[in-house]
């Protein structure tokens, strides 16, 4: 709702008139210190008045005021910021936001704002530090709150911090057993390092908490498939994943790769041609490869290799199932 002008007048002058108020104590003028104190109480008001008239120049004088008489208020600091951003003057924002943050390390909203400013002007590294320091905070602030946590974990694997990112989904286990999401990321994590019989244990206590879980269900049929174990429950698991989710491409690679692993080649290729259909994906040309030339097809086990190398260039085994094929 907009004030008409006599209101927003009338507004002003309430202002000042409390500001004037505040410069007495008892009756009488109160010490200097009171004053400055005070004095800047009456410059911030006034700076919220002219903030909501739209006066966003009167009100960064009215704020600078009150800094000059009180310098170590956060929340000043990011009221400036938030009218520099309207003026679309990023470098004086993020000069008031670090303030805030001096002011107040333990506050969260100076940091949230950095990690916006940062990733609108193309800075993302910048943007993930400040993020991850906040989440840091709320979650000693909050430690049982797992929403935090799982931003928290969510950040880590992000930026590759995998062992954070396992010990973060650790505590959230710690708060919530039952988290059957948590229990398969955590399970997704360990497998991503190596250690595959603890990954394992973690799809199979998601799956006894939601036994209908296509993720767990697809990835603990892929494990296994990986292993050459338990082919037949593997199976199984992997049809009952693409019972919730059949045009899934990762769930149709994953059971063609089982019936690879069994040997079943034209099961096999036909799972993964559709798989292919569906998702560009490195593994999965990785496979279609495999299974050509298990096959006997070397051009279509070559060109698909070629096609999982175009994808993702780092993949010495891949390399190296080439210059086998070629020599």
């Amino acid at each position: 709702m907009q004030l008409c002008k006599s209101a927003k007048c009338a507004v002003g002058i309430f202002v000042l008139s409390i500001a004037f108020c505040l410069l007495t104590v008892n009756g009488s003028y109160a010490s200097q210190r009171d004053r400055k104190k005070v004095q800047a109480q009456a410059h911030y008001m006034m700076g919220l008045f002219y903030e909501n008239q739209e006066k966003f120049d009167e009100a960064i004088t009215e704020y600078k005021e009150a800094l000059s008489l009180e310098k170590d208020i956060a929340s000043i600091h990011v009221r400036l910021a938030s009218l520099f951003i309207r003026k679309s003057d990023t470098a004086k924002a993020i000069l008031e936001l670090e303030e805030a943050k001096k002011c107040d390390p333990d506050a969260l909203e100076p940091g949230l704002m950095l990690a916006l400013l940062y990733a609108t002007d193309n800075s993302p590294e910048k943007a993930a530090l400040e993020y991850e320091e906040t989440l840091k905070k709320a979650s000693h602030q909050e430690p049982k709150n797992i929403y935090i946590l799982r931003s928290l974990a969510a950040l880590y694997y992000q930026q590759k911090k995998i062992e954070n990112a396992i010990e973060t989904y650790r505590l959230i286990l710690g708060v919530d057993e039952k988290d059957y999401e948590s229990v398969f990321l955590l399970g997704s994590l360990l497998e991503e390092t190596g250690k595959r019989n603890e990954a394992i244990e973690k799809f199979k206590q998601a799956l006894a908490i939601n036994p209908e879980y296509p993720d767990a269900l697809n990835s603990l049929g892929y494990i296994y498939a990986e292993e050459g174990i338990h082919l037949p429950e593997a199976e199984n698991a992997v049809k009952k994943a693409l019972g919730y989710e059949p045009d899934n491409g990762a769930y149709i690679d994953s059971l063609g790769w089982v019936y690879f692993k069994m040997d079943l080649l034209d099961r096999a290729l036909e799972h993964l041609e559709k798989a292919s259909s569906l998702l560009s994906d490195p593994v999965i040309f990785d496979h279609l490869g495999d299974a050509y030339l298990k096959k006997g097809s070397h051009d279509k086990a070559r060109a698909n290799w070629e096609k999982s190398l175009s994808l993702d260039a780092q993949q010495e085994k891949v390399k190296e199932k080439l210059n086998k094929l070629k020599k």
